[in-house]
């Protein structure tokens, strides 16, 4: 309920500013405290030191807030490199890089009962219902190559690999079922 309320806010403030109509939060500072459900409202002075609104400001247009505030979030440098297309590999390519590889590790991130119908030899079942990175097992430094149905769920679960500092992934397009069809003829399909 928390992000509504403030969102709610937050466009509240916006529509009022474009409108110019209303009385603006500007110079106050709201506290909403959602145990209590109140809502507190404090006065803040302006600082004449700031780089946005002091006495001299340096900053004037549009910036880049995680380099301004010299911060790093939580994931945001992962997510700006993540690039998709960059990890997956067709069927034959997914084929022949496991071959070509015996250090990798072959993870199916379907449910068992998918898993009970077929699966790739070599593969270790992590279902993706229960898959935590810090809990998998996984070697950060082995190449790890996933795979499910269609190849959704496998990048989901490739993604919070590569937050979790993993590197060397990679995720079979299309699934197992695409590599039924352009590998494994014979694989049963569902």
């Amino acid at each position: 309920m928390l992000p509504g309320v403030v969102g709610l806010i937050q466009a509240t403030e916006v529509i009022k500013l474009i409108l110019e109509n209303g009385v603006p939060l500007k110079g106050r500072l709201l506290l909403y405290d959602a145990m209590k459900m109140n809502f507190k409202e404090v006065r803040v002075r302006k600082d004449p030191e700031c780089a946005l609104c002091g006495k001299h400001p340096t900053v004037t247009e549009l910036i880049d807030y995680r380099e301004f505030c010299d911060i790093q979030l939580p994931g945001t440098a992962v997510q700006e490199e993540f690039d998709e297309d960059s990890f997956e590999l067709s069927p034959l390519e997914f084929k022949k890089a496991l071959e070509q590889d015996p250090a990798a590790v072959l993870v199916d991130v379907r449910e068992q009962y998918e898993w009970d119908i077929c699966y790739i030899d070599g593969a270790r079942l992590l279902p993706t219902s229960s898959f935590d990175p810090a809990t998998s097992g996984l070697d950060k430094e082995a190449p790890i190559y996933l795979y499910c149905y269609k190849g959704q769920r496998s990048m989901t679960a490739l993604k919070e690999l590569w937050n979790a500092g993993y590197k060397n992934l990679k995720n079979l397009k299309g699934g197992i079922d695409l590599w039924a069809e352009e590998v494994d003829p014979d694989m049963p399909q569902y």
